[in-house]
């Protein structure tokens, strides 16, 4: 009996420090913070229908495995459209200045967004030490704060991709180096990059790229660092796959989280077609005697078209929307002036037809120099309708001359 008091007090003794321990413990401070809890990746997802949507998208998830709930595995969202009815998109877009910001979802809200939008969804773990979790997750929060998540959205300069490469950049500084984003020695123009995602991005959207093509200025053709190359999701995972910090890897090789699903319609180039159509029109008005009134006719409404074209290559060149949209020569073919030129006297449209068609010459000269790339396949039948436009303007104008000079004699 004796013995089994003794084993029993003493399994009482040894009990009651481990559970006064357990229970101290838990009123006590957490234990430090060493990073080890964080997973941070980045999510590069593909393409969608919507205008906004064609170049992808990037995003960092952030998992804490010391929290619950919404918390826990989070998706810091830049590019966030904020509208409202007193400031919509399309008005902020008319002024230049698109407002975003970062917004935070879950990862369950993300997936469900981009599986059912079929969009594929590729993830690539950083490979990163606990300080420097800590240190990319204090940057992100800092730029979810209220006060610091909006910013102005510039296509090339300032969107989803670069704001993730300044924060790596901010907290990393020179231990930080990207990854090349194109073979060794090649190097493209900024505009490049655009065409160069295939034709399940672009090619189906052809009036966008029409319009992005001719808004396109000379900056645009000036040659990308491969830093300034990364504002599209597939060059930026190209170069964040590839990247390092202090000499390691960044990243672990990339995972598919959705494969890619969308099914791109098989449009034809409307805008090509449409452009040729009024040229092929346009011309046999100006050439066959039979059909005069419809050359009158489309030689007005052609030079309105392109004098349109003009007033909205000035326009966003002057509100200083994107960079790229600024010094656009393609306005020495689409002059603003076209609008009124079919309703002045033949004297002006005489020698405003000789001005005109030396301008088209000059962009043509600034394309061969490769000073601006004129979109040639989008804007040839234009240029070639102008041509006719203007030379048989200006052949009616000294005809007009010459029979005026003759009735006075």
């Amino acid at each position: 009996m004796l013995k089994h008091a003794l084993v029993l007090l003493f399994a009482i003794y040894a009990y009651l420090p481990v559970y006064a321990q357990r229970d101290t413990t838990s009123g006590s401070a957490p234990p430090p913070d060493n990073g080890t809890h964080l997973r941070i990746s980045l999510l590069t997802c593909g393409p969608g229908e919507e205008i906004y949507e064609t170049f992808g998208h990037s995003a960092i998830r952030v998992i804490d495995s010391t929290k619950t709930g919404r918390q826990r595995d989070i998706v810091y969202n830049y590019g966030f459209l904020d509208s409202s009815p007193d400031n919509t998109v399309e008005h902020q877009f008319l002024t230049g200045r698109i407002q975003v910001y970062l917004a935070t979802n879950t990862m369950e809200e993300f997936n469900y967004q981009y599986s059912h939008e079929k969009r594929g969804v590729e993830e690539a773990v950083f490979l990163l030490n606990s300080d420097d979790k800590r240190a990319l997750v204090a940057a992100l929060e800092n730029n979810a704060l209220r006060q610091n998540r909006y910013y102005e959205y510039s296509s090339a300069y300032d969107n989803c991709c670069t704001r993730i490469l300044g924060i790596f950049f901010k907290v990393f500084g020179n231990r930080f180096v990207p990854g090349p984003t194109l073979p060794n020695g090649v190097k493209l123009p900024l505009r490049d990059f655009t065409d160069r995602c295939g034709p399940e991005t672009i090619q189906h959207k052809y009036w966008f790229s029409t319009a992005m093509n001719i808004l396109y200025g000379c900056r645009a053709n000036k040659i990308a660092t491969n830093r300034e190359s990364m504002y599209i999701a597939d060059y930026f995972q190209d170069g964040m796959t590839g990247a390092t910090v202090d000499g390691r890897p960044l990243c672990s090789p990339k995972t598919t989280i959705f494969k890619d699903q969308m099914q791109w319609p098989d449009v034809p180039d409307e805008p090509l077609i449409l452009f040729w159509t009024i040229a092929a029109i346009t011309i046999a008005g100006l050439t066959v005697k039979r059909l005069a009134l419809l050359g009158n006719i489309m030689s007005t409404l052609s030079l309105v078209f392109t004098g349109l074209i003009g007033c909205s290559i000035i326009y966003f060149w002057t509100i200083d929307a994107e960079p790229g949209w600024k010094d656009n020569f393609n306005v020495l073919w689409a002059l603003p002036t076209n609008l009124l030129i079919p309703f002045c006297s033949s004297q002006i449209k005489s020698k405003y037809s000789i001005v005109a068609l030396v301008l088209i010459g000059v962009s043509l000269i600034i394309h061969l120099l490769g000073i601006q790339t004129i979109p040639l396949h989008e804007v040839t039948p234009l240029m070639l309708k102008e041509i006719f436009v203007f030379g048989v303007m200006y052949r009616k104008a000294e005809l007009g001359k010459s029979t005026a000079r003759m009735s006075r004699a």
